[in-house]
């Protein structure tokens, strides 16, 4: 078991500080928690938008801060915009019709 080198707390598995090398619990792992000698180089380092845009392309670029447009349906959309639905119904007035072609030719 290795010591918190800020706190003392035993840590099983602790945390490496990659801007000053010390082993850390979960609780003083980030650089302002146990300060850190390399907290310059922890400040340089960009931190996440709250709208982050993933491409096809791998890479990501941030929106300006701006949350992006939730995927969710609003409640304006009907049903039928799900293209399974309309699979289905189609599917449904295909097996009806083949019904009625079987009805109206005696079988």
């Amino acid at each position: 078991m290795t010591r918190c080198v800020h706190c003392g707390n035993e840590v099983v598995l602790p945390f490496s500080c990659q801007h000053c090398g010390g082993k850390y619990c979960p609780v003083c792992r980030l650089p302002p928690n146990h300060t850190c000698t390399g907290i310059g180089s922890w400040n340089k380092k960009p931190r996440p938008a709250v709208g982050m845009s993933y491409s096809k392309g791998g890479g990501v670029s941030a929106t300006g801060g701006v949350a992006a447009k939730s995927r969710r349906r609003t409640a304006g959309k009907a049903a039928w915009e799900i293209p399974y639905l309309k699979i289905i119904a189609v599917l449904c007035a295909l097996i009806l019709l083949g019904f009625a072609w079987l009805v109206l030719n005696g079988y």
